[in-house]
């Protein structure tokens, strides 16, 4: 019958033992034991008028939960799987809201405003300030990026938006202050560059954007599929087939291993030639055009490392020739991982792991760090879609030992390191490690366990969803209110701006 057929099946695929009434109805010459389909649903079988429950045999004790139900409906197969699958996802669909992700960017913007007023406590790195603050509002860009339903015009239109009335507002700061705004244009626009950024890195992600969209799409659609030549004669028994499948299986799972690393460390080899024969040396050719290029942008561009002179321009080229074989690269391995590998969710490991030891044992310059806001946007994108393999059993570690974390991340940070070590990357070795092993860490904390901490109560029934209001408001005028007003009063300023956001939203 064919749900003794779909029963066994599911028998092989969670290598269960048969019930011996059901092998010796189906035991036969020729007969396709080895195709295991997500699909196959099998209904319960009645053995001898009594309903039994497959997933019953072999299951111990669970602490906390009643035992299951001999009338227990079966689940379909792979339904356990995929939602396994689907909490690995950051943004799961069966969520409505994320919460953590407004908290993230209130908490955000209002470090950067601290910083822009007194810069101090950023460089004495308070709270590790500067291994998180930016890095998580690229995240939260890369995350919503992908969320978003607009189309790439109407989404850059809108950032576009944001970005010129941001630098109006800056600019109208230094003509009312008297400042020559005419030879530091780059520092008029100043932290607009953010969003500016975030426009670049929109466009030159959406072709990877359509492309994880289609994956996620088709793994979330297909089945996991077995294929296999055994075949079960009458004188098998069903051991000795269970045995095969599982050997013919495993040898496959190696073979495919061993071609998918070998795939995968062949193009990146191949990119790294690509970058340091090919690119390189056409580079050179355009020095002096690039030079005349940020002379035009004012003496701002020393802030960002960019270059002076000629010989500055091209060790600025050569640098730069290395940070795009690294964001080339990271898109490499996402498009690679995802073709080579059956789980998605593996992926973005791979790429957190390759950005985190490039950026250990190669030196990046202050002029790194544009390309370092891509490769976050990237690893937040590439998250979103594909989800971080064991994301949710590691995050529920992770909040239940939260304070071993406090203990591995202090002794980290040397005791009174004092400087912008995200501005200007140390060029000691064990430094620059421990920089970016704290930056690291609080990369992976907040993938595995932000959507844990914050309890999305804190918009439902305290009703401050109009924080979201000031962090927007807050970005775009702090810098001008930190220019025009001394201290205190560039704080108050700021602060007021919070009860006004929260009239606004509920009394207009």
């Amino acid at each position: 019958p064919e749900k003794a057929r779909h029963r066994l099946r599911y028998c092989i695929t969670l290598r269960q033992p048969c019930p011996a009434a059901l092998c010796s109805r189906w035991s036969r010459p020729g007969a396709d034991l080895m195709v295991v389909a997500e699909t196959d649903k099998p209904d319960d079988v009645e053995f001898g008028g009594e309903k039994t429950s497959l997933l019953q045999q072999g299951l111990g004790p669970s602490y906390g939960k009643a035992p299951p139900s001999a009338d227990a409906k079966l689940p379909a197969a792979g339904e356990k799987e995929a939602a396994e699958e689907e909490t690995d996802d950051l943004c799961p669909t069966s969520a409505k809201y994320y919460p953590f992700l407004d908290v993230t960017r209130i908490v955000c913007v209002g470090l950067v405003c601290v910083d822009h007023g007194d810069p101090e406590f950023a460089k004495w790195n308070v709270i590790l300030v500067q291994g998180w603050v930016l890095q998580f509002l690229f995240l939260v860009c890369g995350v919503c990026y992908g969320m978003s339903k607009k189309s790439l015009l109407g989404y850059e239109l809108r950032l576009l938006k944001y970005a010129i009335l941001g630098i109006c507002i800056n600019w109208s700061a230094w003509l009312l202050m008297g400042m020559d705004w005419k030879h530091n244009f780059f520092g008029v626009v100043f932290h607009i560059w953010f969003i500016v950024g975030i426009m670049g890195y929109a466009l030159i992600l959406y072709p990877l954007r359509i492309y994880l969209a289609k994956v996620r799409e088709q793994s979330d659609s297909q089945g996991y599929i077995l294929s296999s030549e055994v075949e079960q004669s009458p004188s098998q028994d069903d051991d000795s087939v269970e045995m095969a499948i599982t050997v013919r299986r495993r040898a496959q799972d190696r073979d495919s291993w061993v071609w998918a690393i070998a795939v995968i460390l062949g193009g990146v080899l191949a990119l790294l030639v690509l970058f340091h024969v090919v690119v390189q040396p056409l580079l050179l050719l355009v020095a002096p055009l690039v030079l005349d290029f940020f002379k035009t942008l004012g003496t701002g561009v020393a802030f960002w490392g960019l270059p002076e002179d000629i010989d500055e321009t091209y060790t600025f080229l050569l640098r730069i020739c290395q940070y795009t074989n690294a964001s080339i690269t990271n898109i490499y391995l996402i498009v690679g991982c995802t073709k080579m590998f059956k789980r998605r969710q593996i992926a973005a490991w791979i790429v957190i792991a390759h950005t985190y030891l490039n950026r250990c044992l190669f030196y990046r310059a202050a002029d790194e760090r544009a390309f370092h806001g891509l490769d976050l946007t990237l690893i937040a994108l590439s998250v979103y879609y594909l989800g971080l393999l064991h994301r949710r059993k590691l995050g529920e570690y992770l909040v239940r030992y939260w304070f071993c974390l406090i203990m591995i991340v202090i002794p980290i940070w040397p005791l009174g390191a004092y400087g912008r070590f995200d501005e200007n990357p140390p060029t000691d070795v064990g430094m620059r490690i421990r920089y970016n092993s704290l930056e690291a860490i609080a990369i992976l904390t907040w993938f595995l366990a932000a959507d844990r901490v914050f309890d999305i109560k804190i918009f439902t029934e305290d009703k401050l969803d109009w924080m979201n209001d000031w962090a927007l408001l807050a970005f775009l005028v702090h810098k001008a209110i930190h220019i025009m007003l001394p201290q205190p009063w560039n704080w108050i300023a700021i602060i007021a701006l919070i009860p006004a956001c929260y009239f606004r939203r509920h009394y207009t």
